[in-house]
């Protein structure tokens, strides 16, 4: 669920200009104040549904997210998705914290949150490295490239839909 993050950092420029938006700044504010905003909720949420059910979530928003914004063709819609990818980043990224410390042994809580953190960069920097090789500077690529993030949301939700209710462990 990173990977798309990575994108949004590296693309969003490109795409603010090919729309002609002359802020490239305003989606970021979007996005920024819509990820704060759900943070006073979605712990509250993860606490009493459980981690993988509200990763669940965020990650299926990321994916139409991105899809929004692979398809965006004004402002509106653009900014839309932006308040979109806010509250879905917003939702997932303190939950995988909390879940991570949940599955670790109190041991080696340490090596769990040092381990998330470098699949974390991980996950941001070859988005960047991937979308930046999709697109290219053809601005024809831009949907592609949005896109690839959607399926890699997409395939993050799919796998914890599977790892929830047909995984043997536990479920958080």
């Amino acid at each position: 669920t990173t990977i798309p993050f990575g994108i949004i950092l590296t693309l969003i420029p490109d795409l603010s200009d090919h729309l002609q938006i002359s802020n490239r700044g305003v989606f970021f504010t979007i996005f920024v104040v819509s990820s704060i905003t759900i943070r006073f909720f979605a712990g509250k949420v993860s606490d009493r549904y459980g981690r993988v059910p509200v990763l669940i979530a965020s990650s299926f928003l990321i994916g139409v997210s991105l899809t929004m914004v692979s398809l965006t063709t004004s402002p509106t819609m653009f900014y839309a998705s932006g308040i979109l990818f806010g509250l879905a980043a917003g939702m997932n990224s303190p939950t995988i914290f909390a879940w991570t410390i949940d599955r670790s042994n109190e041991m080696h809580r340490g090596r769990a949150m040092s381990t998330l953190y470098i699949f974390l960069e991980f996950g941001i920097g070859s988005g960047a490295a991937i979308s930046g090789f999709i697109y290219g500077n053809n601005p024809d690529m831009f949907n592609y490239a949005f896109g690839f993030g959607a399926l890699t949301a997409f395939v993050a939700c799919m796998y914890l839909i599977h790892f929830h209710f047909f995984g043997k462990q536990r479920r958080y």
